[in-house]
């Protein structure tokens, strides 16, 4: 692979790699980012349900405290006694009163009853309330003793007999009675009733309170906590228990308003949670929410507080940051092409100029030259190519004279000692001839007249026989004549090498079925096939065994291979067997197997062994007929 593509490569690589893991990054930035302002949001959402219910919770106490004053207590008790001692009792408490007595005949009498220091009391903590808190707090208040009359009225506008009411007969069973959040036409906004029981200290019924407490009163904490999470894409929103909003940028006109329509997720969820959600213009909004639990003795009214924020406010900063690292990746990208082009004009061609000049070195072309370089460092390696290539030209000019000096003082000692072997070996065989025929003149003369004599020209012959056999390898090796090529069966060239050697019983010798033909040298073929065979039956020895010999065609060389079931040849010098004068054998000259070599050779072919079994591998090339 080109530097100049690597280099491409690791740069987009490094890019690529930024892009990726910046997009991963600000995706899961901006998941931590929502599940924190939920997390957030649902506590505000919470708190903020917390105080309207703690402020609704502390209201409905002061006025159950307020029950329990000694004020409400006398007048109560004191109107209760007036009643039961008064001649209208019968006719108050009939259920036809209007049939028994009018209004007029009663309305002066209950005026009559009323209690001013309790009145007077009312109009106190109204006014306490209106100058602590700057706005209404009360629309209505009073108080009836235990059959129904006002007692005492701080403000609003009433009958003077409320026994006939639900609200009043509710209160009375029940102890409370909590009215539902509606507009109030006399008094012009919200409003909620609220009548509480007034017992005395032993639990005996004395009368009802009755209070119309202003929703802005209610919710003034709630709309406090909304102004100041308040931002342009947040808003807090209360809501009642069918959907409705009560509070959103200020009081709604909630009983005219429809319902939320994601309304139905939030009351099928938990108490406190998140939905997200998309609007018409596809803007992704989420949506906190925390229902009324209420607090401490208040049971609440069921109503909801909403935190709604739009996700754009804090997403699209994560998304502008992520698209500029795109821009600035991408740029990178396409920068670093232009920079791997660049570096490939100006780095990468001297390097492959010098790169083809090492190729051209290492096929021992040494006149060629290093361009120069502008780059200082690929200067210096193109100077240090051209010094390297002088230097190996004048080495192999050296070697090469060496060699050739070498070879040749080799070549004239190998021809002298050859010339020498080949005399002594000459020499020597025609006396041992002599001596072999006069050993059989004395053994056919002697045979069977003295055991020993034939014992010892036995031993003579197998002593001469070996001798004939060394001198024989010597001749083979020393001789190197052309070859006479005739086209032969190879199977009757086994016939011949193997009628040419003694076989001990002990061996068997099988030869291929198949036959095929083979020009070459008939008699130097026979010597090689004499030697292999002889050497297998020597690596055999005395123990029974069996040689193998196969042949076949196979890309075009007949091959032929001498197996043989002996110990196999140590490998310490099996890759030598056929360097001269190394053998395996005692008694052998280590030539054989040169010779052998050499007459494959001038063949054109090749000759090989391996172990397991010992197998030697011969290969002649076919020509042609």
């Amino acid at each position: 692979m080109r530097i100049s593509l690597i280099m491409v490569l690791a740069m987009f690589g490094l890019f690529l790699t930024f892009a990726i893991y910046g997009l991963i990054t600000f995706d899961l930035s901006i998941k931590e980012m929502k599940n924190l302002l939920e997390t957030r949001n649902e506590g505000f959402a919470f708190n903020m349900m917390q105080d309207l219910d703690k402020t609704i919770e502390k209201r409905f106490n002061d006025f159950k405290e307020f029950t329990q004053t000694h004020e409400v207590q006398d007048a109560l008790k004191d109107s209760n006694d007036k009643f039961r001692k008064s001649e209208f009792i019968g006719k108050f408490q009939s259920q036809n009163i209007t049939n028994s007595m009018d209004d007029s005949q009663l309305n002066p009498f209950i005026q009559g009853m009323t209690d001013k220091e309790l009145t007077s009391e009312l109009e106190d903590k109204i006014q306490f309330y209106n100058n602590e808190y700057g706005y209404n707090v009360v629309e209505e208040m009073f108080v009836t003793n235990e059959f129904g009359a006002n007692v005492a009225s701080g403000s609003g506008m009433t009958d003077y007999r409320q026994d006939d009411e639900e609200w009043w007969q509710t209160t009375k069973n029940n102890g409370i009675f909590i009215g539902n959040l509606q507009f109030q036409e006399e008094y012009g906004h919200y409003a909620i009733e609220l009548d509480i029981r007034i017992n005395d200290e032993r639990g005996n019924f004395l009368g009802v309170l009755r209070v119309i407490l202003t929703l802005e009163d209610m919710i003034h904490d709630f709309i406090n906590d909304a102004e100041i999470i308040h931002l342009p894409t947040r808003n807090g929103i209360l809501t009642d228990n069918q959907g409705r909003i009560i509070y959103s940028n200020g009081i709604q006109d909630f009983s005219n308003s429809p319902i939320l329509p994601y309304f139905d997720k939030i009351i099928g969820g938990k108490d406190v949670g998140t939905i997200e959600l998309t609007d018409k213009s596809n803007e992704n909004k989420m949506i906190s929410y925390a229902k009324s639990t209420g607090y401490n003795t208040f049971a609440g009214f069921g109503w909801v507080t909403l935190i709604d924020q739009s996700s754009s406010s804090f997403v699209d900063e994560f998304i502008d940051l992520r698209n500029s690292i795109l821009g600035t990746s991408i740029i990178g990208m396409i920068s670093s092409v232009i920079i791997g082009l660049v570096v490939s004009f100006y780095i990468i061609s001297p390097l492959k100029d010098l790169s083809h000049l090492a190729e051209s070195i290492s096929k021992g072309k040494f006149i060629v030259k290093a361009k120069k370089s502008r780059i200082n460092e690929i200067k210096v390696i193109g100077d240090s190519f051209n010094e390297m290539s002088e230097s190996l030209q004048k080495l192999i000019e050296t070697e090469k004279k060496l060699a050739e000096s070498q070879v040749k003082v080799k070549n004239e000692r190998l021809a002298g000692i050859g010339e020498i072997a080949a005399s002594m070996a000459h020499n020597l065989k025609n006396p041992l001839g002599t001596i072999k025929s006069s050993a059989d003149i004395i053994k056919r003369n002697s045979e069977g007249s003295n055991k020993e004599i034939d014992e010892v020209i036995s031993r003579m012959n197998r002593a001469i026989d070996r001798m004939l056999q060394q001198i024989e390898d010597v001749l083979n090796f020393a001789r190197i004549t052309p070859i006479i090529e005739n086209l032969v069966s190879v199977k009757s060239l086994l016939n011949q090498a193997i009628e040419t050697i003694d076989i001990p019983k002990s061996i068997t010798v099988e030869t291929p079925q198949t036959d095929l033909f083979l020009k070459c040298d008939s008699k130097k073929m026979e010597i090689v096939l004499i030697n292999l065979i002889r050497n297998a039956i020597q690596s055999i020895g005395n123990n029974e065994g069996t040689i193998k010999i196969k042949n076949k065609e196979e890309n075009g060389f007949v091959v032929i291979e001498i197996e043989d079931s002996g110990p196999g040849i140590q490998e310490e010098i099996i890759h030598k067997i056929f360097t001269p004068l190394v053998t395996t054998k005692e008694k052998g000259t280590g030539l054989g197997l040169s010779t052998c070599k050499n007459i494959i050779e001038q063949h054109g072919g090749t000759i090989s062994v391996k172990n397991n079994p010992t197998t030697f591998i011969i290969k002649i090339p076919l020509k042609n007929k």
